[in-house]
């Protein structure tokens, strides 16, 4: 299926183990004190093996192994991104939409590359500027930068910030289990619904 592949378990475990070096020792400000009953055992190649302190557009403090218990979509972003970043968010809101699942029953997390930029007021303002369903997508940004390319090696996304302030990265959406295993990854970049997500949504919801 274009655009898809699925991750071999020694791939994620690699790609955990190198995530995980790259964690500094000290964040800025500190992950919850532990992870949520749904998160207490998780399988080996779990990409919730990887902690990561994040705070989202609400101001909330969470560590997001906090989401696992139900199928999760995990992308990349930055809020000054003008070119790949409003399609990858126009083509999300067109799957979800296009899906309609059951309240609840699935989330989106869009985690921002640029930690030293983005903050809650500023995601809030993204919310609203492209009339995204908080009640679905949960927008956030990790307490450093350390974490942010600590998670970003662990979903593939490779970035780099130019001189000028804007970020090249390439986009990959993730569909992760309950446990947070990968069943599923999209690279695809159009302003529609991304219909081979679609099929591998509607299986994992089922």
């Amino acid at each position: 299926m274009k655009g898809f592949k699925r991750c071999s378990l020694a791939l994620r475990q690699v790609l955990l183990s190198s995530a995980l070096l790259l964690v500094p020792g000290v964040a800025t400000w500190a992950a919850p004190a532990a992870p949520s009953a749904a998160s207490a055992s998780i399988p080996a190649d779990s990409l919730y093996g990887l902690p990561v302190a994040l705070v989202d557009a609400q101001g909330v403090k969470f560590d997001w192994r906090e989401m696992a218990g139900k199928p999760l979509l995990v992308t990349m972003f930055y809020g000054d991104c003008a070119s790949a970043c409003p399609v990858l968010i126009e083509s999300l809101k067109l799957t979800i939409a296009e899906l309609q699942p059951a309240p609840g029953s699935l989330r989106v997390l869009m985690v921002s590359l640029n930690p030293l930029h983005d903050t809650p007021a500023s995601l809030g303002h993204l919310l609203h500027m492209h009339k995204i369903d908080g009640d679905i997508f949960r927008l956030a940004v990790a307490a450093d930068e350390g974490q942010t390319r600590a998670m970003a090696a662990a979903l593939q996304i490779k970035y780099r910030q130019l001189d000028n302030g804007e970020i090249t990265h390439n986009t990959r959406v993730s569909l992760l289990n309950a446990g947070g295993q990968e069943i599923a990854s999209s690279t695809l970049l159009k302003s529609t619904a991304d219909q081979a997500l679609l099929a591998e949504l509607r299986k994992a919801l089922q």
